[in-house]
């Protein structure tokens, strides 16, 4: 029986969804193909015929998961004032550091189980580099800070990658949800004054 391309779609994605799941629970090792497939509810020759190997598997799972949360996190606000825009950047990123299974398992695997296997981090590069382009383009709106969009966009990446170790490693050190509206005030107070 022939799967329709958007059956293929949607084994696709649940594949790359459990792979991240699977690399967080069992590491570059544990996470076999036969773990992924299970955890995917298909069979290791799907996985086969998606992924050539664990270590596209890996990268694509990545790719992936950054790109999702990429364009919630980035896209166009209601508000169009750099502060708002910036806090809800900060608040969201850092609530779902907090409560989003996937999105935990997206930085585990990319703080400790990417750097073990990948050797290039060109696409990594790449993609913080659309991200640091996407924050400089709102903040340049107002250009109130005496330093550049771009400095401060670099800025904001250094944060946000600081954010993601510290989920993975020390995630009590993140501030507490009652607090996050006046600790992201004051970080974009502190960056674009």
């Amino acid at each position: 029986m022939k799967r329709s391309a958007e059956d293929a779609a949607k084994t696709r994605l649940a594949l790359l969804e459990a792979a991240l799941m699977a690399f967080e629970a069992k590491g570059w090792r544990g996470a076999t193909f036969e773990h992924v497939a299970e955890r995917a509810g298909v069979t290791r020759g799907a996985l086969h015929h998606h992924f050539r190997s664990k270590a596209s598997l890996l990268t694509e799972s990545l790719d992936w998961g950054w790109s999702e949360y990429g364009q919630r996190l980035l896209s166009a606000s209601d508000d169009p004032s750099d502060t708002a825009w910036l806090q809800r950047l900060l608040a969201d990123y850092i609530t779902l550091l907090r409560t989003d299974d996937r999105f935990r398992a997206l930085a585990y695997t990319t703080v400790l189980v990417a750097p073990q296997v990948l050797d290039s981090s060109e696409k990594k590069n790449d993609a913080l580099d659309a991200w640091r382009e996407r924050i400089a383009t709102v903040l340049a709106s107002s250009e109130r800070s005496p330093v550049t969009a771009q400095t401060t966009a670099g800025l904001i990446l250094v944060l946000l990658q600081g954010l993601t170790v510290t989920a993975v490693t020390r995630p009590r050190d993140l501030p507490p949800a009652k607090e996050l509206d006046d600790v992201t005030e004051a970080l974009v107070n502190g960056l674009l004054s």
